[in-house]
C-alpha cells in the first residue's frame, strides 16, 4: 500500500510539474482552441484538433506562454428522488447520481490549461475535481484509487497531461499524461461541455473507461478528416494492471457544418495480472444539427472480454443510445435520451440482462453577472444553469430495489444545479 501511494503521488507530481518545467522556454504566441464539430452538443472528448503550421514566433513573445494560461471552474449540485424508496437509498446501475434523497455536490472542478492550435507550440492541461460523487467514480487504479482496497475519496485528477504540435505536414499534435477517454459522446462534465442530460447512460457508465493514462497522436488530414492513435495502460489504469499495454484509436469524419461522425475503437488486455484476456470496444457516435433549434445524435457499442466467463467464452455487451435537443427559447431546452444496453454476460453490470432508460431534461440558463455585485468578481462572470432529469429504467430482470424486494423498473427524478465561469 505504501508502494501504490508513493507511486501516486510521483505521477501526479511529475504530470502536473512537467508543464511548469518544461514550457517555460517556449517562445510560442497566444493560441486559441479549435476543433472540428462535436457528436454531442457538449461532448469535448470527442475534440478533433484542427493544427494549423505556423512559422516559429520571436523569442521576445516568451511572455505570451503565461498570458495564454487560463483558469476555468464549474460546479454542480444535485438532489434526487427515487419513487421505489429503496431501503438502502442507493440507485441502482446510475454512475454519478447514485444517491437517494441526499444533496450532493457532484463536482466542483478547477482546470488551468494552455490551449493550443499552432504548430512549435506547447501546452497542457490540468483538471482537478472533488465532491461527494463523481470522484469516488472517475478515480483510476493506481492514482486516487487504493491498490488494495480499490477504494476511492473525494478528488481526482481526471486530467494532467502536456501537448506539443509537430511541424509535420499540417501539424501532428501529440498528447502525453492521463486524460479523458476518445470513447463515448458523453462526458465527465466541466466548465467546457456539459452534457444535455444530468445523469449518464448505462453505456457512460458501464461500456467504456472514463480515462486513459499514456501518449497519443492526432492529424488532421483535412477540414472533413482527423485521425487519433493512442497507447495507454488500459481503462482507468494509472498504475498497469498487466504487462501489456491497449491501443486504441479515433477517426473524424465532418461530413458537413452540422454532420459529424466518430469511429472509436479500444483493444488490450484489462483483468488484473492476466496479459491473455483482452478486451475490445468499438464504437460509432453521430450528430446532426438538423435545424438551429433542433439537433440529433446517436451512439452505438460493441464491447466483448475475451475468456471473460470462462476460458473459451466470450463476454458481449451491446448498447445503442438516441439523443435528441429543442432550443425552445433562447434561455430554455428541452433534451430527451433513450437507451437499450444488452449485457448478455453480465460482466458489465453484474447480471446477464438488458437495460433500458428514457430520460427528459428541461434546462433553463442564466447569466451570472456576478461584476454587479463588484468588478473584483468579474472574473466569475459565467453561467448558472438550472434542469430536471425525469427519469425511467426498466431490465428484463428484478434488479431495482423497492423498499426491501426488488423489481424490474425505477423511476427518478432529480434538481440540477451547475454554475460554471
Amino acid at each position: 500500500m505504501v508502494a501504490c501511494a508513493g507511486l501516486t503521488i510521483a505521477i501526479a507530481g511529475a504530470i502536473a510539474a512537467l508543464p511548469l518545467r518544461g514550457f517555460a522556454q517556449d517562445p510560442g504566441p497566444p493560441a486559441s482552441s479549435a476543433s472540428l464539430s462535436l457528436p454531442n452538443a457538449q461532448a469535448p472528448q470527442q475534440n478533433a484538433d484542427v493544427v494549423n503550421v505556423a512559422p516559429p514566433a520571436k523569442a521576445g513573445e516568451n511572455a505570451g506562454f503565461w498570458r495564454s494560461i487560463t483558469v476555468n471552474g464549474f460546479a454542480s449540485f444535485s438532489y434526487l428522488y427515487n419513487t421505489n424508496d429503496p431501503a438502502f437509498r442507493v440507485n441502482q446501475y446510475r454512475v454519478f447520481d447514485y444517491a437517494d434523497e441526499e444533496p450532493q455536490l457532484d463536482m466542483a472542478q478547477l482546470v488551468l490549461q494552455r490551449a493550443i492550435d499552432h504548430a512549435n507550440q506547447f501546452g497542457f492541461r490540468l483538471n482537478m475535481i472533488a465532491g461527494s460523487a463523481v470522484p469516488r467514480i472517475t478515480a483510476a487504479y493506481g492514482m486516487f484509487r487504493n491498490c488494495e482496497t480499490l477504494q476511492a475519496g473525494n478528488f481526482d485528477i481526471p486530467e494532467a497531461y502536456v501537448s506539443y504540435i509537430a511541424p509535420l505536414g499540417k501539424g501532428l499534435r501529440l498528447d502525453a499524461g492521463k486524460f479523458a477517454t476518445h470513447m463515448g459522446s458523453e462526458v465527465i462534465g466541466g466548465y467546457d461541455g456539459y452534457n444535455d442530460e444530468f445523469s449518464r447512460s448505462f453505456l457512460f457508465g458501464f461500456g467504456i473507461p472514463f480515462t486513459n493514462t499514456g501518449v497519443k497522436a492526432t492529424y488532421a488530414f483535412s477540414g472533413k478528416i482527423s485521425a487519433m492513435l493512442l497507447l495507454t495502460n488500459g481503462w482507468d489504469e494509472v498504475q498497469h494492471y498487466n504487462h501489456k499495454y491497449s491501443i486504441g484509436g479515433q477517426a473524424v469524419l465532418t461530413a458537413t457544418r452540422n454532420t459529424a461522425f466518430y469511429f472509436n475503437w479500444l483493444h488490450g488486455p484489462t483483468m488484473p495480472h492476466n496479459d491473455m484476456a483482452d478486451r475490445s470496444a468499438f464504437e460509432i457516435v453521430g450528430n446532426w444539427k438538423t435545424t438551429p433549434k433542433f439537433s440529433l445524435g446517436f451512439d452505438s457499442l460493441y464491447g466483448y472480454d475475451r475468456n471473460g466467463i470462462v476460458f473459451g467464452f466470450n463476454s458481449v455487451w451491446k448498447s445503442l443510445v438516441g439523443y435528441t435537443k429543442y432550443q425552445v427559447k433562447p434561455r430554455f431546452s428541452l433534451a430527451f435520451r433513450g437507451e437499450v444496453f444488452n449485457d448478455s454476460g453480465g460482466t458489465r453490470t453484474g447480471i446477464p440482462q438488458t437495460l433500458q432508460e428514457f430520460t427528459l431534461t428541461p434546462e433553463y440558463d442564466m447569466a451570472a453577472k456576478l461584476s454587479k455585485v463588484s468588478e473584483h468578481f468579474r472574473r466569475f462572470d459565467g453561467k448558472f444553469v438550472v434542469r430536471g432529469d425525469i427519469r425511467l429504467d426498466t431490465s428484463d430482470k428484478d434488479v431495482f430495489q423497492r423498499n426491501d424486494y426488488w423489481v424490474d423498473n425505477q423511476f427518478t427524478t432529480a434538481v440540477n444545479l451547475i454554475y460554471l465561469f
